[in-house]
């Protein structure tokens, strides 16, 4: 049988990835995890100071645009988690960007080093990534951040720092910039569909319903959802792939009318839980 790929193309600094989780949640049971998720690197913000205000910058000096650029984000990050309830938490901890932190580029490099083209071991660390990012607030772009995630999962910091400064990961990361480039892929997040030797560029943040209609338009029909329930053996086996999962995305993947459900149900699991606003964390 033909198997339905879909690409997510995006930077892992961003709060509109982060939205799209319960979304990606949902499809993967009620296709039965036979959708072959992937990630290319958008790397959307090669150097922060193409983006902060060019008068302020010229007026007042890098420090003072910084900070202005950085109450913008933190602004953008907030207003991104009403998209799906996912929870963003700005302004507790580090700042992401400052005069040593220029880029985001160093969290495609650590998700590229650490994941070595795992798709299963690449979400886990994308989504440690966006979890230190927009809820605990490190800096994830620090190479001694990367360095501490990376041994989490097994890695050196011999290992890592060797593949990390190597010539062929920037290579490869050249070569995942002119692929997005080349499909004339102008805002992040986007997607690339491919199903029987045919791709299809999808452009922004979808909803469930909206991934069902091109599902079905992309395959004719032959590729279809399924009934899910929720219970404890679906619930592991959701947390097999995803070992640090939210009550959002548990709610969203099975159907489950109300989030407190979902929480007073798994209230009971042995498993280390935080509360970031009105939804727990689960690892």
């Amino acid at each position: 049988m033909t198997q339905l790929k879909i690409m997510t193309v995006a930077d892992p600094m961003m709060g509109l990835l982060w939205e799209t989780w319960p979304t990606h949640r949902k499809l993967e049971t009620h296709f039965n995890y036979q959708i072959d998720f992937t990630t290319l690197m958008g790397q959307l913000v090669p150097d922060v100071y193409a983006l902060v205000d060019q008068a302020t910058l010229s007026q007042y000096g890098k420090k003072v645009a910084l900070n202005q650029y950085w109450v913008k984000l933190m602004q953008i990050y907030l207003q991104e988690a009403s998209l799906a309830g996912m929870p963003i938490q700005m302004g507790q901890g580090e700042r992401f960007f400052d005069a040593d932190h220029t880029s985001s580029t160093p969290l495609s490099k650590g998700l590229r080093v650490i994941s070595k083209q795992n798709s299963r071991l690449e979400d886990q660390v994308l989504y440690e990534l966006q979890y230190d990012t927009v809820i605990r607030n490190r800096q994830t772009n620090d190479v001694n951040y990367l360095k501490r995630l990376a041994k989490k999962f097994g890695f050196s910091e011999t290992q890592f720092m060797t593949t990390y400064q190597s010539s062929e990961l920037a290579a490869n990361l050249d070569e995942e910039r002119q692929v997005v480039s080349r499909l004339k892929i102008n805002q992040l997040p986007a997607y690339v569909v491919t199903y029987n030797e045919q791709s299809y560029v999808i452009k922004g943040v979808l909803k469930y319903k909206e991934w069902l209609d091109i599902i079905q338009q992309i395959t004719n029909g032959v590729v279809k959802p399924i009934k899910v329930n929720f219970n404890s053996t679906a619930v592991a086996e959701l947390m097999a792939r995803h070992p640090h999962i939210s009550s959002l995305e548990i709610k969203e993947a099975f159907d489950v009318a109300d989030e407190a459900v979902v929480i007073k149900k798994m209230s009971t699991c042995n498993l280390s839980k935080t509360k970031v606003k009105q939804t727990i964390f689960y690892q």
